[in-house]
């Protein structure tokens, strides 16, 4: 993952978890306890925050490091055909 992939996946979490609490302040309202909705959609958004990162840049940029990985490639013996 590049610098600015990893600067998208922090501002996707953090969005997504303020986006959740705003939305569990506002139903929290309607049942005056809106410090608990708050809290409980932060903490589900932090969650659902998570899961989407790991879906949308985690899985890809491991996919990718495992393409370029080269270390279970078996090494070429030195034959000795080339020797004249």
């Amino acid at each position: 993952m590049t610098g600015s992939g990893a600067l998208a996946a922090g501002w996707l979490l953090v969005l997504t978890t303020a986006a959740l609490a705003a939305v569990g302040a506002l139903l929290g309202g309607l049942a005056d306890v809106r410090f608990i909705g708050g809290l409980a959609g932060g903490v589900l958004g932090t969650i659902l925050g998570f899961i989407i990162v790991w879906h949308r840049y985690v899985v890809p940029a491991n996919e990718e490091d495992e393409g370029r990985d080269y270390s279970r490639v078996k090494k070429i013996e030195d034959d000795d055909d080339d020797d004249w």
